[in-house]
This record gives structure tokens, sequence and C-alpha cells, in this order.
């Protein structure tokens, strides 16, 4: 910006002295939205919703492990409805995810222990049911029955929506009704509360950038601090 268009910025030139000399008028940046986007649910809503699950019957075992999928794990509905038999796996004493994300692209996670232990529940009771070896988690008749069927997206969404209604967090339907993807928000950013990078979460969620994990988690409101505050020698 030159000295003279400053001026103008600054209200020292007359407008029409400005049109003379070819001056465009001054606009502000906007300023992003530090924000960030979506619903995440605090600590204490994920211990409610969990809370509202009724493990003591086969469909709250298979749904408790599809809501711990997506909040400690990230997990889109997508990606939770592609899961089969295979695609957990026990190395070193863990037990690993092998996801296969957007594009094709295939990531690994390893298992955390509160979904470990809603995962072991729900095998060890579906195990001696499950139709097939092929999918995770089934579909399900009305009745309680496994139907050998993958889950759909839009039973996924209606797990959460259900659960969320229950917990008296979110209406049952419609635009403001919890969605799977609050869940996979709500992981991302209670990862980086707990002081996960900004990389590491990255890769964790599958992103291809950067750009929309920090969408996810938001951006410190703290416009003073810089990396120049953490440089110590």
């Amino acid at each position: 910006m030159t000295f003279l268009s400053v001026c103008y910025r600054d209200g020292l030139l007359p407008d029409e002295q400005a049109r003379r000399l070819g001056l465009q008028p001054y606009k502000p940046r906007r300023q992003r939205d530090r924000k960030p986007t979506g619903r995440r649910l605090s600590p204490q809503e994920v211990k409610k919703l969990r809370a509202t699950v009724d493990t003591a019957v086969l469909k709250g075992k298979r749904d408790l492990a599809i809501l711990d999928m997506m909040l400690y794990a990230g997990l889109r509905r997508a990606e939770v409805c592609s899961l089969t038999g295979d695609s957990l796996q026990q190395q070193d004493g863990r037990f690993w995810l092998t996801i296969q994300g957007k594009g094709s692209k295939t990531r690994r996670l390893k298992v955390h222990d509160v979904l470990y232990q809603s995962l072991a529940d729900w095998l060890a009771e579906a195990g001696k049911l499950k139709q097939t070896k092929d999918v995770l988690f089934e579909g399900m008749t009305r009745h309680g029955r496994l139907t050998g069927n993958p889950l759909t997206g839009a039973t996924v969404g209606r797990i959460v929506a259900e659960y969320g209604h229950a917990a008296g967090l979110a209406p049952a339907s419609g635009a403001n009704a919890l969605a799977p993807h609050d869940l996979r928000r709500t992981c991302a950013r209670n990862a980086y509360d707990n002081g996960a990078p900004p990389p590491k979460i990255q890769q964790f969620l599958g992103h291809a950038n950067i750009e929309t994990t920090m969408r996810y988690i938001g951006y410190d409101e703290d416009d003073t601090e810089t990396a120049t505050d953490y440089v110590r020698y």
C-alpha cells in the first residue's frame, strides 16, 4: 500500500482528490473466523451421551461401539460402515484399526482403551450370533436380530440422533439433530485440547489438507502468542 493510499484510508485525503489520483476506496480485509466450525460436545456431554445406551441388550452393545468409533477414533460414518473383521488387528500388545478413507486412502489408528472395551463387549456377544465376518457392524431387525447386512450411513445417522435426543442434547431429527460428524469433530477438538499437535490430528482424521483440520479444531484466540514464545535455548 502506497503512502497516498494510507492517507486516503485514514481519512487524510479528500475523496475528490483521491479519485483524481486513481486511488481505490479502501476495503478492510475480511477477518477469518477463528472459531471451530460445526458442533462439538463437551466431555460432560460425551459422558451423558454414552450413559444413555442400554448395554444390557445386543443393540446397545453394538450402538455404543459405533458411537465410540466416532468419539475415540474420529471415524466418518462411511468408514464405520465399511469396517470388516480384518480391520481390527493386534500388534505389539496393542490393537489397531486399518481404515479405508476418502479417495481409497488407508490409515492406521491405535485403538483407544475405551473403544477397545466397547468393541470387546460387542464382539463377545455378537460373535456367537453374527451372520457374516465381512462386516464389523451388522444391521438389525426391529426385534434385535442381526441381518448379516452392513450398516448404511443413514442408519448410523439415526443411531447418533436417537441417543443425542435421549441424552437431551438435541432434537430427534432435523438440521439440529446430533450427527455423526459432530462426534468426529468432538474427537478432534478433544485431542487438540489435550495437547495433540494439528499435524497429528490431520493424520488421525485422514484429512488431505491441514486447513480442513484447523476448521475442525479452531485457532487459538490469543493473537499475542506466536511461535516466538516457544523458542528457548
